[in-house]
Order: structure tokens, then C-alpha cells, then sequence
């Protein structure tokens, strides 16, 4: 399996809200997260006072966990899942 994680092409092409949830001890660098999260637009400025300039995805590192046990950490996952969920979701811009 590769270890290269280059998946730019798939993330740039989504096109609903998107949840990244990575554990901050897996296999894959809370970096790629990170960067995946850049290129759907998160990151790239101060969501403002009222949070005007939100995106729809979002990104989400538990600590302590991999994708291995982070289904059995409800008490970390429900609190970022259940919201976004059930927020009413716009397209990524």
C-alpha cells in the first residue's frame, strides 16, 4: 500500500460538505488532513467574528486515536459528527 496519500485530484473534485476525521496517530500525517482541508477551501482566511466566512467541510483531528479505534471513541466523534450532520449544508464554493 502506498504510503504517498496523494489523493489532490479527488479532494479538489468534491463537491458537497465534507467532514475530514483523522486520528492524530494514524497513518496518514494530520499534515495530508491538513492539506486536503486547504484545498476545499478551509484555512485560507480568519472565518470573521460572526463566522461570515465559514465553509461548509470541515476538518476534524482527534487525539489519540487512528483509524483503527476512532469508532470506538464515540465521546470524541459524536461531538464533531452529530453537528455537522445535522447543519443545513451548502456546496463547497
Amino acid at each position: 500500500m502506498s504510503q504517498d496519500y496523494d489523493w489532490t485530484e479527488q479532494v479538489v473534485a468534491l463537491k458537497p460538505p465534507t467532514l475530514i476525521v483523522t486520528g492524530d496517530s494514524d497513518a496518514l500525517p494530520p499534515t495530508h488532513a491538513v492539506e486536503f482541508f486547504t484545498l476545499l477551501g478551509g484555512g485560507l482566511q480568519d472565518a470573521g467574528w460572526n463566522g461570515e466566512n465559514l465553509i461548509s467541510s470541515q476538518l476534524a483531528i482527534l487525539p489519540g486515536t487512528t483509524h483503527y479505534n476512532i469508532v470506538f471513541r464515540p465521546d470524541l466523534l459524536l461531538p464533531v459528527l452529530t453537528p455537522f450532520l445535522a447543519k443545513k449544508q451548502t456546496p463547497n464554493q
